[in-house]
């Protein structure tokens, strides 16, 4: 039967399946959570796959299915005002019958809560791809910030990484908008491996809250453990909330070990100023020439090393000096004159962080065609075309 209210075909079929999501036709599960589910579905209309979210608001009194229904337009809002290639697309919600649900893009590829758990050798060969990647991370927040979203829960499971290495965050169920009084403070709403100490505590957040978790993430990646974990959560949340910093093992002193005291710092004034300004010291000591080798098999624990052969499935995307991993010449060589030109011609559309992303854009592409390609990818769609042009006249 169909719910007249939102159009959900609830009866199921043979396969198990939903027959509907308004036009939406569901091709598989791709997954359960505590609240819902989400399909694979094709959007007749243009013949496009989807990823279909469907939450269950059912068995809540009305008071909780208002504050549940105002979290989950939130999301959607969110998730729509963030328009960037690292963030999942929003397509389409439906939120007026029992089984509210979200239309996003469709894509293919891995949690990082998958890869660092693959086993030891494939983990520790991917670890400087990963590293890599948590530039894209800081890309996307830096789109979310600007346009007055916090995410309030970056962790691995919410970053994808397509089979290509690129970089999808997800999930802005717990986002706070500029503009929202939702989850104000006193609650204490993320996940306690990764939330900033004033988050923990139930204080006001800010996008430092985000770049907190970000760099709790990169901590993991390298070291194979959250900064802060312990036995259990109460041990965890003293260990985030007590005055001790993260204990950087063999990073102090290190350039990255700077990056990761600096984003871990407890007190947000003491973190980055924001999304750009910790993805150029990110970038920097990935760049760094000379400084003691960030060796993925020392610095990770014992449980987790193993030996740095070959990871086919997660191509690292740009230089990362002093593992011990050769990474193939690029044959793209940037004219002399014409990084500054791309630098000022891109952070028109996306501000500061334009620095970091022409430079890794230069070192990942093998033609001056891929090179433009990368940069147009960070911008909106309707952006492209003008800064593609722009960018050719200078190569």
């Amino acid at each position: 039967m169909t719910d007249a209210r939102n159009g959900v075909t609830t009866m199921s079929g043979t396969s198990g399946l939903p027959a509907a999501f308004g036009r939406y036709r569901p091709l598989e599960e791709l997954g359960t959570g505590a609240m819902g589910k989400v399909y694979l579905a094709i959007d007749p209309l243009i013949d496009r796959r989807v990823a279909v979210k469907v939450i269950s608001a059912q068995g809540l009194s009305e008071e909780d299915r208002a504050a549940f229904l105002q979290r989950f337009r939130t999301e959607v809002r969110a998730a729509a005002l963030c328009a960037h290639s690292a963030i999942v697309a929003v397509y389409d919600f439906a939120d007026d019958g029992p089984m509210p649900y979200i239309v996003m893009e469709y894509v293919p590829g891995t949690t990082l809560t998958a890869l660092l758990r693959r086993p030891p050798a494939e983990r520790t060969a991917s670890v400087p791809g990963l590293v890599t990647s948590m530039i894209d991370v800081l890309a996307g927040l830096h789109a979310a910030h600007a346009a007055g979203v916090v995410h309030r829960d970056i962790k691995p499971s919410n970053i994808m990484i397509t089979p290509q290495g690129a970089v999808k965050i997800t999930d802005f169920g717990i986002a706070r908008l500029a503009s929202s009084s939702l989850t104000l403070v006193g609650d204490m709403i993320g996940t306690p491996g990764y939330m900033a100490p004033e988050q923990a505590l139930g204080q006001a957040v800010d996008h430092r809250t985000d770049l907190f978790a970000t760099a709790a993430v990169l901590f993991e990646i390298l070291h194979g453990r959250p900064p802060f974990s312990a036995g259990t959560m109460a041990e965890t949340l003293l260990r985030l909330t007590g005055p001790a910093p993260a204990d950087l093992g063999p990073l102090a002193g290190t350039m990255m070990g700077e990056v990761l005291a600096r984003g871990l710092a407890k007190d947000p004034a003491t973190r980055f100023g924001s999304a750009a300004e910790f993805a150029e010291a990110l970038d920097r000591a990935l760049a760094q020439e000379g400084n003691p080798p960030i060796d993925a098999t020392r610095v990770l624990s014992p449980a987790m090393r193993g030996s740095t052969s070959a990871f086919p499935r997660f191509p690292s995307t740009a230089g990362f000096r002093g593992t011990g991993m050769t990474l193939a010449p690029t044959a793209f060589a940037l004219p002399a004159g014409a990084q500054a030109k791309a630098t000022e011609a891109v952070a028109f559309l996306v501000g500061p962080i334009a620095k970091v992303l022409v430079q890794k854009a230069a070192a990942k592409a093998t033609s001056a065609e891929e090179f433009v390609s990368l940069l147009c990818g960070h911008v909106a769609p309707e952006e492209a075309a003008g800064l593609r042009r722009k960018l050719s006249s200078m190569l």
